[in-house]
């Protein structure tokens, strides 16, 4: 009777054991899908701020300037932010807060993003963007990065950029931090950028400190009308994610952007297990 009574013990102790083991790989593989899908947004969100030209920066401010109201709703620069352009150093300051009466602002920005435009040579002309005390909802973002083009046949249309040590900080201080390369290309008509696709990889450490390593397998595509709307997800695109759980061994999760409807664009991330995780902009974190 006491052995029996043993054998139920240690099978319960088993069991519950067995249970708290799969509580924390549902936990850990939900939180690391949550991850993705936050540093892959804070990391694109304020690509079409590098892709306006000095002059564009020149013509909003401009007519921000003439108009009776202290943020330029109809601008080319969504967001609203206030526009500063220190014309000696070619370096433009956008300052965003959280404005109420911006359509534009749907992800709640705070901070100042810099972007400084450099000619190191008569055949590239670059731009330094910094972020400096920025934050999207609560997520922190911390590093700089630099945007290269090469002048050329179609001087517009091609953007390689590289940046390390990015760090993308969560509203418990943990940080997640990121090197990485992509191309951009960007298309446009009469002038006018109508969309820009993004590819590359990036690799570093998540929260937990565990290495990771994420590859584009398809680019990501950005409608810029959608873009001025505040809309920042893109519209297509398909990432490979790694996360390692030793120095040989990871887990795979597939982060594939979706087109809904006009301007609602979707993130699904296929965990490892075969579960899903639907993300979109609006009631994420980052838009709060």
């Amino acid at each position: 009777m006491l052995k029996y009574i043993l054998f139920l013990l240690l099978l319960v102790s088993a069991t519950a054991c067995s249970n708290d083991i799969d509580r924390n790989i549902t936990t850990d593989l939900q939180v690391e899908g949550k991850e993705i899908f936050n540093v892959s947004l804070a990391l694109e969100e304020p690509l079409y701020y590098a892709f306006l030209t000095l002059d564009q920066y020149r013509t909003a401010m401009n007519d921000t300037l003439k108009s009776n109201d202290s943020l330029p709703k109809a601008s080319i620069v969504p967001g609203c932010p206030l526009i500063g352009i220190d014309e000696t150093l070619k370096l433009v300051t956008l300052t965003f807060s959280k404005q109420v009466d911006c359509s534009s602002q749907k992800l709640k920005r705070v901070g100042k993003i810099t972007l400084q435009f450099l000619s190191p040579n008569v055949l590239e002309s670059n731009v330094l963007m910094v972020y400096d005390q920025y934050s999207i909802g609560t997520t922190k973002i911390e590093g700089t990065r630099i945007f290269k083009q090469t002048r050329g046949v179609f001087p517009q249309s091609k953007r390689t950029e590289l940046f390390e040590d990015m760090l993308i900080i969560d509203e418990f201080g943990s940080s997640t931090k990121i090197s990485g390369s992509f191309g951009h290309q960007l298309s446009f008509q009469n002038g006018t950028l109508l969309e820009y696709k993004t590819s590359g990889n990036l690799e570093g450490r998540n929260l937990t400190g565990r290495k990771i390593k994420m590859t584009q397998t398809f680019p990501r595509i950005y409608k810029t009308n959608c873009v001025k709307q505040g809309i920042v997800l893109a519209s297509e695109g398909l990432e490979n994610w790694e996360i390692f759980r030793t120095p040989t061994q990871s887990l795979r999760h597939n982060l594939e952007y979706q087109q809904e409807g006009a301007c609602e664009p979707k993130a699904v991330i296929a965990l490892s297990d075969g579960r899903t995780l639907v993300f979109r902009q609006e009631g994420t974190e980052l838009g709060k």
